[in-house]
C-alpha cells in the first residue's frame, strides 16, 4: 500500500516536471530572438569592378559610387528604392560554382577568395533591381552585381549613442 501511494506521488512530480518544462520551452520558443543575417545593415559602394564586357560602361559606373544600400529584416532600401517585406535566400559557393555560374573567377573578388557567401533577395514586387545578388567576401565588404558590374560595398559601423 505504501508503495503505491509512494509511486502515485512520485508519478504526479514526474508529469508536473515534465509539464513545468514544455511550458518553458514554449514560452522560451516564443520570445526568441531572430539573429540577423550577415548582410543586413548599411553598406556603401566605393568601388566598381567590370571584368569583361557589361551593359555598363566605367564612367556609369563610377556614378554608382557613394551610393548606399540598407538590407534590413522588414525593409531594402536600394539607393532611392523601397522594398517591403524582402526575403533572403542564402547560399554558399565555392570557386567552380562561383565561375561556372558568373563566368568570372572568384579571384576577381579578391585574391586567396576560395567561397563565398550569396545571398539573393526578393522583393514583393518581384522586378529585378541592383542589389539583389549580394557577395559576402569579408566581415565588412560584400559585392553587389548589376549589369555585368561587381561593384564593391563596405558596411558602415553603426555608432552606440551613450
Amino acid at each position: 500500500m505504501k508503495w503505491q501511494r509512494a509511486s502515485c506521488l512520485l508519478s504526479r512530480v514526474q508529469l508536473r516536471l515534465i509539464g513545468a518544462v514544455i511550458a518553458t520551452l514554449i514560452l522560451a520558443s516564443s520570445c526568441a530572438v531572430r539573429e540577423p543575417k550577415q548582410v543586413e545593415g548599411t553598406w556603401v559602394i566605393t568601388d566598381a569592378v567590370a571584368p569583361g564586357i557589361s551593359a555598363m560602361s566605367k564612367e556609369q559606373a563610377k556614378q554608382w559610387l557613394g551610393q548606399s544600400y540598407h538590407y534590413g529584416a522588414d525593409q531594402l532600401l536600394l539607393g532611392q528604392i523601397q522594398c517591403e517585406g524582402p526575403v533572403y535566400q542564402e547560399q554558399k559557393l565555392n570557386d567552380s560554382q562561383f565561375t561556372q555560374t558568373y563566368h568570372v573567377p572568384l579571384s576577381m573578388l579578391g585574391a586567396g577568395l576560395t567561397k563565398v557567401q550569396a545571398f539573393t533577395v526578393a522583393c514583393d514586387s518581384g522586378e529585378s533591381m541592383p542589389g539583389q545578388t549580394v557577395f559576402l567576401t569579408g566581415h565588412q565588404e560584400a559585392f553587389m552585381l548589376w549589369d555585368g558590374v561587381f561593384f564593391k560595398m563596405e558596411k558602415t559601423v553603426q555608432l552606440s549613442h551613450s
